[in-house]
């Protein structure tokens, strides 16, 4: 039988392995809501809606950086929401070239708004498990982490 390399932490014991698999269960978590509650949303579709609304006149590629995504995947999801009238997409001039930029409409704003209060019980679980300053607490630890792993990961999005 091998030995196992001593002094050193097990992936599944790091935070690494951590993370990972709190983003799994989060995704499945809000997959699973999604299709219990019948939304006519996707998770995904809800999370770039949301994002939207508080990024109004975001570009497709911005929101691709913004989700790891790549700008085709974005601009399916995002004709989606048009199609569904949720969002408009206006063409636009950055840095002398044309970009799409988002803008979220008076029913998106109210279906993400209804979704949100649907999800609230989902929610709530987690906000009575983790008091406020916990949940601050990882969320500045978590963004930390993000930019470093931002400075040192090539993306080509």
């Amino acid at each position: 039988m091998k030995e196992a390399i001593k002094d050193k932490i097990h992936y599944t014991e790091g935070m690494f392995f951590q993370i990972r698999i709190t983003s799994r269960y989060l995704n499945l978590m809000g997959n699973q809501a999604f299709e219990k509650l019948k939304l006519n949303l996707s998770f995904e579709e809800y999370i770039i809606l949301d994002i939207i609304s508080y990024n109004e006149g975001i570009c497709h590629r911005d929101l691709a950086k913004m989700l790891l995504r790549d700008r085709s995947n974005i601009g399916k999801i995002a004709s989606s929401l048009e199609k569904k009238k949720l969002i408009k997409i206006r063409l636009d001039i950055r840095n002398n070239r044309t970009v799409k930029k988002i803008y979220i409409t008076e029913k998106g704003i109210k279906v993400c708004n209804e979704i949100y209060i649907k999800l609230e019980p989902y929610l709530k679980i987690i906000n009575e498990t983790l008091k406020k300053e916990e949940q601050d607490i990882v969320s500045t630890t978590l963004t930390k982490f993000r930019n470093v792993l931002e400075n040192i990961v090539e993306t080509q999005i």
